[in-house]
């Protein structure tokens, strides 16, 4: 369970997130070879945005620095906030493999 940790906090964080923000959730979790990425919709994007979750979620990689972890939470805030001011779009945050010490996280809006 350990190796997955990080990304079942951000999934939690979220499912959290799905039970405040309607019926209509499309919370979703893609796996490849190279990366796992989790999806959001911008209702979610809107509850990690005003729930101030972003600082929580960016502190979550095990092996990054402090600073870097303060930049992951400040993009996580930043683009949960571009999405939730675009009906429709899909907060994704792409955790590169492996996921227990991930090289790098990035994150984007997609409409």
């Amino acid at each position: 369970m350990r190796f997955h940790l990080p990304l079942t906090v951000l999934a939690a964080s979220a499912g959290c997130l799905v039970l405040g923000s309607g019926p209509a959730s499309a919370l979703s979790v893609d796996r490849s070879a190279e990366a796992v990425t989790v999806n959001l919709t911008d209702a979610e994007a809107r509850a990690i945005e005003e729930l101030n979750l972003g600082p929580v979620l960016g502190a979550l990689p095990p092996n990054f620095t402090p600073e870097a972890e303060q930049r992951l939470g400040e993009s996580i805030t930043v683009y949960a906030g571009r999405a939730a001011d675009q009906p429709g779009s899909t907060l994704s945050v792409i955790i590169d493999e492996p996921i227990a010490a991930p090289p790098g996280i990035s994150v984007t809006v997609t409409r």
